[in-house]
């Protein structure tokens, strides 16, 4: 799973040789790896399975956003419950929204079953094939991938002494630059939702 292409990245960099092309590559695998992991979501779009304690309003999907064209079932204690009657769907968040009359009460051993289809589509492309997210996450991990491969050489180094005085590179204690947290946040899933 890609969110961008080599050819992204070396446009982005001003690079035209070829030389790093499997260096680059290997970067923006985990690079997407890593902002998957910190969004806290699946991003790749396939069909899923979640089963969940009855009792709650709100329950939090982990791949979204939901395709609403593909199978939606929800279920409580085996009973199909019905969109836009028992419950609502918030496709581009993730969140399947029970109306408050319709809240499934938890007994033993009720529980609530979804199946979904949810995530970023890949493009389609063979060699630049990646998922079609939104641009700000695009953008995110170009700039972290660019940084990654400028960075590969000075790894542990957070500053340089010369004689007229220092030089401070950014922080290296997280895998993500903050500029690149920064465009990232609309796209989180907060933790501890499911």
């Amino acid at each position: 799973m890609r969110l961008i292409s080599l050819t992204d990245v070396k446009e982005f960099m001003e690079k035209t040789d070829t030389n790093h092309d499997g260096l680059l590559r290997g970067i923006i695998e985990r690079v997407s790896a890593a902002i998957e992991t910190h969004l806290n979501r699946n991003l790749l779009k396939a069909a899923r399975t979640v089963r969940r304690d009855a009792g709650r309003r709100y329950y939090y999907l982990s791949a979204y956003p939901i395709d609403e064209s593909a199978t939606l079932t929800v279920t409580c204690d085996g009973t199909a419950q019905t969109k836009d009657t028992n419950f609502f769907v918030r496709a581009d968040d993730g969140l399947i929204e029970f109306q408050k009359s319709a809240i499934p009460t938890y007994t033993d051993p009720k529980e609530v079953v979804i199946v979904w289809t949810g995530g970023y589509a890949a493009s389609g492309e063979s060699d630049t094939e990646c998922l079609a997210v939104p641009d700000m996450m695009k953008d995110a991990a170009l700039r972290q991938s660019a940084y990654n491969f400028r960075r590969r050489k000075d790894i542990g180094i957070s500053s340089v002494s010369m004689p007229d005085g220092s030089i401070s590179k950014n922080p290296i204690d997280a895998f993500l630059l903050p500029e690149v947290k920064t465009l990232l946040v609309n796209y989180r899933r907060p933790a501890g939702e499911y």
